[in-house]
């Protein structure tokens, strides 16, 4: 990570780095079996560590389990009104010209935390095999990352994996939205 850190991404549109391994609870296991916690991960690319980058998408696809339990299935009921919330107001003496030092970061995870994720022996992991297909459909069509991820967890939740059920999660601090381009 710290060889990618240290490059100048001055010309570059965004950091996209993909992790496929075994995992813990917010960790990764490294082919020495030693963790990484996936925080310390994307700590090297952050507005202070890695200038190149500020403003940029830096997008981390990980494909890990991050524990051991399995999710169950529940049944679908109808649809109910929520609630509407109040945004609260930024300080008046907030300055415009700074960021937080950990925005524009998008992690797409395999699963949520403390639970597995599973895959295909012969096609391989149920997430990326979904991530890979809708981003080769969607991208061409101008859908942004996020919308891209929501078919991903719809399509993975609606897999049946030896009685258990995957959620992936996305989590992010983009500020705009993320298109991939493909002319």
């Amino acid at each position: 990570m710290e060889r990618y850190r240290k490059q100048d991404h001055s010309s570059r549109d965004c950091f996209v780095c993909c992790i496929l391994s075994h995992g813990l609870k917010g960790a990764i296991e490294g082919t020495d079996g030693s963790s990484v916690s996936i925080r310390e991960i994307t700590s090297y690319f952050t507005g202070l560590k890695c200038p190149t980058l500020i403003k940029k998408p830096k997008v981390f696809f990980i494909q890990a389990c991050q524990g051991t339990k399995t999710q169950k299935s529940v049944r679908v009921q109808a649809d109910w009104e929520g609630h509407d919330t109040e945004a609260e107001l930024e300080p008046e003496d907030a300055d415009p010209n700074t960021i937080p030092n950990d925005s524009d970061f998008l992690l797409g995870m395999a699963t949520l935390e403390d639970y597995l994720s599973f895959r295909n022996v012969f096609k391989g992991s149920f997430y990326i095999q979904a991530l890979c297909k809708n981003l080769e459909l969607l991208c061409p069509r101008n859908d942004d990352i996020l919308s891209i991820l929501t078919t991903v967890n719809r399509e993975v939740s609606e897999e049946n994996m030896m009685r258990a059920k995957q959620m992936p999660e996305p989590r992010y601090t983009l500020t705009k939205k993320l298109l991939f381009p493909t002319s």
